[in-house]
């Protein structure tokens, strides 16, 4: 899974609509269909701010797609919530 399929998972995961992910962690609208589509690299900033509202993200999923989406405390919430 490359990172912009990692970035529309965790916008997937966050429940809220393009515009609104855009909003939540404080980045143009633009930039979110600019980067899900390829057309642009996110920077690192904007990783962190997506870091920075989904504190229960792991750091190396998002950044190298190694490991668990979520760390082990949220991934047991999250399969509680879907039973």
């Amino acid at each position: 899974m490359d990172l912009k399929e990692r970035i529309s998972k965790v916008i997937g995961y966050s429940a809220l609509s393009l515009s609104e992910f855009a909003d939540e962690i404080d980045v143009q609208r633009s930039s979110i269909s600019h980067i899900t589509s390829g057309r642009n690299k996110p920077s690192l900033d904007f990783l962190i701010k997506i870091k920075n509202r989904f504190p229960d993200l792991e750091w190396e999923w998002l950044i190298e797609g190694e490991g668990e989406m979520l760390k082990k405390h949220a991934a047991v919430i999250v399969d509680q919530w879907d039973s």
